[in-house]
């Protein structure tokens, strides 16, 4: 039986659709292509954002029209807190939240088998086991869920909820069962990981880690993105570690004292960048990433170039940059949005291209230094610090295999207009 899945969002929702699809899979379902019909096609939805509530629309109406008399189900953070608006689109079939999320494969296996599926264990927001990566060699493991954070801008933990922590054990055999199986990257996802909890309810992010990397010998292990906070003495140390990779995502979202407090945001721009200084001087060669909201109601032009500052000071080498949307229910709704939208679309088009700039400026840092790449689908590498691209000579694939880790050295980086530039490595054989 075919099925088709469209995800939009966050590395989390990616995990997820693995796990939804590991257990249709095991039944006998197979992956459509894309000129292939579907008799089912799930939507997993992102709410991130008003765009982002948009293009799910867009997806679920383009996907009932494409598949003529296929069975439509959405799911996901949209599905969560605009469950009336998605019942309303004439074809989709059902719509299941995040809380419901884990049971969706068993509804479909009902309609598709036409009895009641026997679920052999409880059903939460962890039940995504034993699951290896659908065509790529990296695979994402999901420790944590929900946030308690009350950020005035978000919408995610009425998506989500509070937070809440896989089982410590669990998450160690999982990690076992990737690498015996030949995961050679585990990236940890959550909405917010370094809110970790321990079953007696006390911090544990620093403890899992530790206990993962005594794990480790052959996969290597990435954070999708921790909260400016969590960056601390305990995190940097562990990630001295040989399988740790030299990446973060820290998100900023302003450089403005007073932006941050307008967002209720933990921190402030001078704690910001002590903790990114003292990241950058314990690990040499870190890439960094990072998030940033321009046009938060009253963000001024002064407030939006101090965020610009920050970033180029501290030498972050990827920028995610957000328009700021009014979500309902959020405490700034009452704020507005007084900002114009072509003021903001300015605004974040001025990111995207310092993010470039910055960009190729670490990439170029970078050349001539020895990384571990492993090498993904399509001949693409991509190294522990975040580079990528593709080996200098065509005939150097020949004797490699996907999914194996080689040693590169960045050589040169090739401009790509509109994207981001792609390294070229040389490689020898050992």
């Amino acid at each position: 039986m075919k099925i088709k899945f469209h995800t939009l969002g966050c590395r989390l929702n990616f995990f997820e659709t693995d796990g939804l699809y590991s257990v249709l899979k095991d039944r006998g379902f197979s992956l459509a292509l894309q000129n292939e019909d579907a008799k089912y096609i799930v939507v997993n939805t992102c709410t991130v954002t008003n765009k982002a509530d948009v293009k799910n629309r867009n997806i679920i109406r383009n996907a009932i029209r494409s598949n003529p008399g296929a069975k439509i189900y959405v799911t996901g953070c949209y599905a969560e807190t605009d469950k009336e608006i998605i019942s309303a689109i004439p074809g989709v079939t059902a719509v299941y939240g995040n809380g419901e999320k884990s049971s969706l494969p068993y509804k479909i296996l009902e309609d598709w088998e036409g009895r009641e599926q026997i679920i052999e264990k409880p059903l939460d927001r962890f039940s995504y086991s034993d699951v290896l990566p659908e065509g790529h060699t990296r695979a994402y493991l999901k420790i944590q869920d929900g946030c308690n954070r009350k950020c005035s801008y978000c919408k995610i933990p009425s998506a989500r909820g509070l937070g809440v922590s896989r089982n410590f054990v669990d998450v160690l055999e999982q990690v076992r069962f990737l690498q015996d199986h030949g995961v050679g990257e585990i990236q940890l996802t959550g909405v917010n990981l370094g809110w970790y909890r321990l079953e007696n309810g006390e911090k544990g992010f620093l403890n899992l880690l530790e206990a993962i990397l005594k794990i480790l010998e052959y996969s290597r292990l990435r954070l999708s993105s921790i909260e400016p906070p969590d960056v601390g003495d305990g995190l940097l140390d562990l990630m001295t570690h040989s399988r740790f990779c030299k990446f973060l995502h820290v998100p900023l979202q302003s450089g403005s004292r007073s932006v941050l407090k307008a967002m209720k945001r933990t921190y402030h721009p001078d704690s910001f960048r002590l903790r990114i200084e003292k990241a950058k001087q314990k690990i040499p060669g870190l890439f960094l990433g990072t998030d940033a909201i321009v046009g938060f109601p009253n963000e001024s032009l002064p407030e939006f170039e101090e965020t610009k500052s920050l970033i180029t000071e501290l030498g972050f080498a990827k920028i995610h940059a957000f328009p700021y949307s009014v979500r309902k229910g959020t405490s700034s709704e009452e704020i507005g949005d007084p900002i114009p939208g072509d003021e903001k679309k300015r605004r974040v088009l001025e990111l995207m291209a310092l993010s470039s700039d910055l960009n190729e400026a670490y990439a170029r840092r970078q050349i001539g230094q020895l990384q571990e790449a492993i090498l993904e689908t399509g001949g693409r590498l991509v190294t522990s610090n975040y580079l990528k691209g593709k080996l200098e000579h065509e005939s150097d694939y020949q004797f490699l295999h996907t999914g194996q880790f080689l040693d590169v050295t960045p050589k040169d980086l090739i401009k790509i207009p509109g994207k981001e530039s792609e390294m070229v490595f040389t490689f020898r054989p050992s």
